[in-house]
């Protein structure tokens, strides 16, 4: 037999969890006793199926069962080899999953260490590089940054002494005066209406007498 020796496992059917080991090379299942595995069911045929060791593995092979034998859901129409993890099924209502044991006897190979790397040696008088140091970081200035230059600084208005605007203002008053001065003599304003109590002044400064 194998080093590798494989089981039937029952996933569905009248004994939900069984497990048949495969030690046979020859190995029949059906409803009737005397096969090597029994399975009570009706859709189970009295012969049913039968598994045949081959080249290192089974081959399951239906014996014109009524109800049909599937692997994986597909209906078996010939001899088919088995491998780990396939369902059997016959007919409707018995499922059977085909696995591999794991042999004790086998040499179990431990994983494979890292290979060890010595470190490098240094000689005497050989300079070791410094590592080169690292490019600062940018830094943001903590303020934020003016885009525009600083507008130049606008210079004091100058203001004018306040006795230029008072020599200003006797001297447009000065100018009325006179304005007033040479219109009332020229219109003789001395002589008319309310303005003749000045008449006697005016022939003083002027010299002239009213008309």
């Amino acid at each position: 037999m194998s080093s590798m020796p494989f089981q039937l496992v029952m996933r569905a059917g009248p004994q939900p969890g069984l497990v048949f080991p495969l030690q046979k090379s020859e190995i029949y299942i059906g409803r009737d006793p005397s096969n090597d595995l029994v399975i009570g069911d009706a859709e189970v045929s009295r012969k049913h199926a039968r598994l045949i060791w081959q080249s290192g593995s089974y081959v399951l092979e239906d014996l014109g069962s009524t109800n049909g034998t599937f692997i994986n859901g597909q209906r078996l129409l010939g001899p088919h080899g088995m491998r780990p993890g396939e369902v059997i099924q016959l007919g409707e209502n018995v499922s059977l999953v085909f696995e591999a044991l794991y042999d004790p006897n086998a040499t179990r190979l431990s994983p494979v260490a890292a290979a060890y790397q010595p470190p490098t040696p240094s000689y005497p008088g050989q300079a070791v590089p410094p590592p080169t140091p690292a490019e600062p970081l940018y830094a943001m200035p903590a303020y934020p940054l003016r885009d525009e230059a600083p507008q130049e600084l606008e210079a004091p208005k100058k203001t004018l002494p306040l006795w230029i605007f008072a020599g200003c203002g006797c001297l447009l008053v000065l100018l009325c005066l006179l304005v007033g001065l040479i219109a009332f003599d020229t219109l003789n304003l001395y002589c008319v209406g309310p303005f003749r109590l000045l008449s006697p002044l005016y022939q003083i400064i002027s010299g002239g007498t009213c008309p």
